[in-house]
């Protein structure tokens, strides 16, 4: 783990803080000898368009992107997960009161790319279907990360996506929440962006 992640910026409760109030926290945790094999390693797959437009009426979401999943044995991505999963749970030991109404389990993952001049992501909310926590580690690239308040962009705040970051985002389940997503968008992508996406799906309902 010490050869994956730089801890000094890991503070809990602030990220808990943050994420309770605003839905997105952002902090400095790829060292960047891993973060570069991490970006030459996205640069090598093959990434699959998805959809430039969801939804309908006033729920309509535009994006440009594409995105690549298939992960071989070995892949620095699956210790990137792993290391994660691991670091957080030994954050949360040391906690009173456990934020989340399940255990988390990262089962979920994507690695994005975003061309340079992708219009991005529209305002919109994560799926229903996760739950707990999302986690997206900006692995190269540059690009402009927000949260707001509606499908608008109203209230638009900032949230640090450098390259090396990763921005952590409110998701049902969290503090005892049912619904509590953040409307989100990405923007002004001056250079190819890769990020990599992790999400816990919610689990089947008996």
């Amino acid at each position: 783990m010490e050869n994956v992640f730089v801890l000094g910026s890991l503070t809990l409760d602030r990220i808990l803080e943050e994420l309770s109030s605003v839905g997105a926290a952002s902090l400095r945790i790829l060292k960047e000898d891993f973060r570069i094999a991490l970006l030459k390693e996205a640069e090598g797959y093959e990434y699959k368009p998805i959809d430039k437009v969801v939804g309908s009426g006033d729920r309509v979401v535009r994006q440009q992107l594409s995105l690549f999943s298939e992960f071989p044995a070995g892949s620095r991505y699956l210790l990137l997960r792993d290391s994660f999963q691991e670091l957080i749970e030994r954050c949360l030991a040391g906690l009173q009161q456990y934020p989340f109404q399940t255990a988390l389990n990262f089962d979920s993952i994507m690695l994005q790319k975003y061309e340079k001049g992708s219009l991005g992501i529209t305002p919109h909310k994560d799926g229903l279907s996760f739950v707990n926590l999302v986690c997206v580690f900006v692995i190269g690239g540059s690009g402009r990360f927000y949260v707001c308040s509606d499908r608008t962009g109203r209230d638009a705040k900032e949230i640090d996506a450098s390259p090396g970051q990763v921005i952590l985002i409110r998701a049902p389940g969290l503090f005892g929440d049912e619904d509590n997503r953040p409307f989100h968008y990405v923007a002004d992508i001056q250079e190819t962006r890769y990020a990599f996406g992790l999400r816990q799906r919610l689990p089947p309902q008996n």
